[in-house]
């Protein structure tokens, strides 16, 4: 896409995004929330020289605010940034707003197995149909929400013979990326494609160590159940100390792992997680190979459905998702990229529509009730890998802030990482005055880091806080060490 096709999609979209806000009434209302922060004036409060001296070129936005709107701190709070995962802190709370229901199973959102009668008296197929349930799972430690509850139910009504099984991923539209995405992230589970059929966070699990001696092939074997892509394995083991020149690559599109370099010997084993090409395909391909190892014969095999026409078929059986708080709280607090994206689809099907774009539209128009503009927030994906999207520290804590008036604010803030404690803050703020004081969502991608949020400081007020860098060279340390200094020192002072 050239770069003036890009410039009239995004035109095309902040129109289509406008003419949905408008329809649903929710305008602009810059007085939502009494007790927001008003736009800092000008000050003289500078970033530590903490901040300062983590690389030459690195850009800082800093905000922090108590509750009632008096601002702390500012450092070119009004600049845009990239924020990375900060990006699911809207699509998080646009949950709450949009979706009902979020502490109760809903049985619409299960995956099922249909019966699909076929002609000239060969055995019938099965169709396999995903809801937007990121959480199935596929594997012998799996006790719920399980692929095999499915086979095991067609095992039960005796059913021995199938012709072809179809993988059914047509409730979303099919978008499997991001706008922008970038292609070293979509072999890894973090970039793993979107879809409505959806098993094992559409990933599987590669386990690499080096071989028995020096110059010996690397070793790597799949976890059990997950040789669902093809290994070439260059690599070979080097000497006890020497430079790891290991990679494991999937090119996007490929379903062939290229695993090349030199591993030194004694390394100790890692896992890599790779995401699969095809989730609808592999999905099926697991269901056949349980069905087959129940002892029912599968004449053709793993198909996909392309196309929502009809299809006249009876359910035979249905998994129990877990409630939608469950994907929510993968999203905020553990910050899996997937479970943002099907959230945003989710999204899109509350407010009327289907595609990410539509859920986008929902998440700006609740961006525009709390009386942000588009040059203080501006999305174009759920998850944060896209990178287009900008923020403001300024406008980040005008959100949130209005977050805490809100029926749902309590439980938004619940599902945050908490430092020293849950999610992708628990290694961080350990044994510091912060620790299980703060929570606030992380955000890392290359040459950025972000954390935005709330704090408790040593005065007991609560203070909401986002701290941005952006263009970090990419040989410089992550900025997130003097990040978390600068906030104990703010909460210290507060």
């Amino acid at each position: 896409m050239t770069r003036i096709e890009l410039t009239m999609k995004a035109l095309r979209m902040w129109i289509h995004r406008s003419r949905l806000a408008a329809a649903l009434g929710l305008g602009l209302v810059l007085a939502a929330c009494a007790t927001a922060p008003a736009p800092p004036a000008q000050t003289s409060a500078e970033i530590p020289q903490a901040l300062e001296a983590t690389g030459e070129g690195s850009r800082f936005g800093v905000m922090a605010a108590t509750l009632g709107g008096k601002v702390v701190r500012a450092s070119r709070a009004d600049e845009r940034f990239i924020p990375a995962s900060n990006t699911k802190l809207f699509t998080a709370a646009a949950a709450f707003r949009l979706l009902p229901d979020l502490r109760k199973s809903q049985p619409e959102l299960g995956t099922t197995l249909h019966l699909v009668p076929e002609p000239d008296g060969k055995p019938p197929s099965l169709r396999l149909a995903g809801a937007g349930d990121p959480t199935v799972r596929d594997g012998a430690d799996c006790v719920s929400n399980c692929l095999h509850e499915l086979a095991d139910a067609i095992v039960r009504r005796g059913i021995t013979r199938v012709t072809d099984v179809y993988g059914d991923e047509t409730l979303f539209p099919h978008e499997p990326f991001g706008l922008g995405w970038s292609w070293n992230n979509l072999p890894f589970y973090f970039g793993a494609p979107v879809s409505a059929l959806t098993v094992n966070g559409n990933a599987a699990e590669l386990r690499v160590s080096p071989g028995a001696a020096e110059g010996a092939p690397v070793f790597a074997v799949w976890a059990p159940g997950d040789d669902v892509l093809r290994l070439n394995i260059e690599a070979i083991t080097s000497a006890t100390g020497s430079e790891n020149l290991l990679s494991v690559l999937r090119w996007p599109g490929s379903d062939e792992v290229q695993i090349t370099g030199s591993l030194p010997a004694g390394t100790p084993p890692r896992s890599y997680f790779l995401s699969v090409p095809d989730p609808a395909k592999t999905a099926t391909e697991r269901l056949v190979r349980l069905l087959r190892a129940r002892g029912v014969t599968v004449e053709g095999g793993a198909k996909v459905r392309l196309r929502n026409d009809l299809m006249v078929d009876a359910e035979l059986a249905r998994l129990t998702p877990p409630p939608l708080l469950e994907t929510v709280i993968n999203t905020a607090k553990d910050s899996d990229n997937l479970s943002a994206e099907v959230l945003l689809r989710h999204m899109a099907r509350a407010v009327g529509g289907e595609s990410a774009d539509d859920g986008l539209d929902a998440v700006h128009a609740m961006l525009d009730e709390a009386g942000i503009d588009r040059n203080g927030i501006e999305l174009f994906d759920g998850s944060g890998l896209s990178p287009y999207n900008r923020v403001t520290p300024e406008a980040t804590v005008q959100f949130l802030t209005w977050t805490t008036t809100q029926n749902w604010g309590e439980a938004f803030r619940a599902t945050l990482p908490v430092g020293g404690k849950a999610g992708s803050l628990s290694r961080r703020f350990r044994g510091t005055p912060l620790e299980g004081r703060i929570f606030a969502k992380t955000g890392t991608v290359q040459g950025v880091n972000a954390l935005s949020g709330f704090l408790t400081a040593a005065s007991g007020q609560t203070l909401v806080f986002s701290v941005i860098s952006n263009d970090r060279a990419a040989d410089a340390a992550p900025a997130t060490p003097a990040m978390d200094a600068m906030l104990l020192a703010l909460a210290a002072q507060n």
